[in-house]
């Protein structure tokens, strides 16, 4: 398995333009094509109007949109290696009613999408449902890009191995780059003494991954730190990983958005490239 079509949806050319020069490298890295996405939101959301209204409104909305997702596309060709020759930039329209659906539309046949870091300063709400709706509507894994992250050697990369399904998506979608590292660090945090691995924790997906060529080893971690994230990001830090792999919203969004995760936690302080899936 290869990368061959990579994406990223652009909503705002200050907060996405790290994701995007990033993006741009890692698609020449792998010798794949790039489609850039500019969104330009319809604000209008189809409310009663009075009589004669509601045409002005719907047309001065899709208006303002169709400029915005234009100005996005300018901006996204002057940001492109000029020598870079599989990429493709399109102005994209989306009505707010429908969002999620829409924005997993356009990119539900890559085979990696990229993304802005959705939370930090600047950061706005539709970062985040770009995010989600990449990572829970298409099945495709999804590459966050911490802001003033580079692209460089992914030569070591940490998997946060959890037996969940979510991980194991994660680590089927993040093959190639694994398969191309020198070394993975399978990371698990305080394994449940009740596993059906128990026996030897993350031996069963280490062998798998050595059929494939990858050079893994596990640690077993204590969570020393008050959250799983601070534990993973601290052993990344010391053995010099460039990527985290790991499974995104074990539990639901709406458990993590209020009373916090390991995903929301990662996206919130990751300090490299995340590569998570659902």
């Amino acid at each position: 398995m290869t990368y061959k079509t990579i994406s990223i949806v652009v909503t705002d050319d200050s907060s996405d333009e790290t994701a995007l020069r990033y993006a741009a490298a890692f698609a020449e890295s792998q010798d794949a094509h790039l489609d850039v996405h500019c969104v330009g939101v319809d604000p209008a959301r189809y409310e009663p109007l009075p009589a004669g209204a509601a045409a002005v409104v719907l047309e001065t909305g899709a208006a303002e949109a169709m400029e915005q997702a234009e100005k996005l596309s300018a901006w996204a060709k002057e940001v492109l290696p000029r020598t870079m020759n599989k990429a493709s930039v399109n102005p994209v329209v989306i009505p707010h009613l429908g969002l999620d659906t829409l924005v997993s539309r356009q990119t539900r046949y890559s085979d990696l999408i990229i993304a802005s870091q959705p939370y930090g300063k600047q950061r706005k709400p539709l970062q985040v449902t770009v995010l989600e709706a990449e990572l829970f509507g298409t099945g495709a894994p999804v590459l966050m890009v911490p802001e003033g992250a580079e692209f460089g050697s992914l030569d070591r990369i940490v998997v946060g191995w959890n037996e969940s399904s979510e991980s194991f998506a994660a680590i089927r979608g993040a093959m190639p780059l694994l398969r191309a590292a020198s070394h993975v660090d399978i990371v698990m945090v305080d394994p449940p003494s009740h596993s059906p691995e128990r026996a030897d924790p993350g031996g069963a997906i280490c062998l798998m991954l050595a059929r494939h060529g990858v050079k893994a080893e596990v640690s077993i971690l204590a969570k020393t730190l008050p959250r799983v994230s601070e534990v993973i990001e601290r052993f990344s830090e010391e053995h010099n990983g460039s990527m985290i792999v790991m499974g995104g919203y074990g539990h639901s969004r709406f458990r993590e958005s209020i009373l916090g995760g390991a995903t929301r936690d990662m996206l919130e302080g990751a300090k490299r490239p995340l590569l998570l899936a659902h």
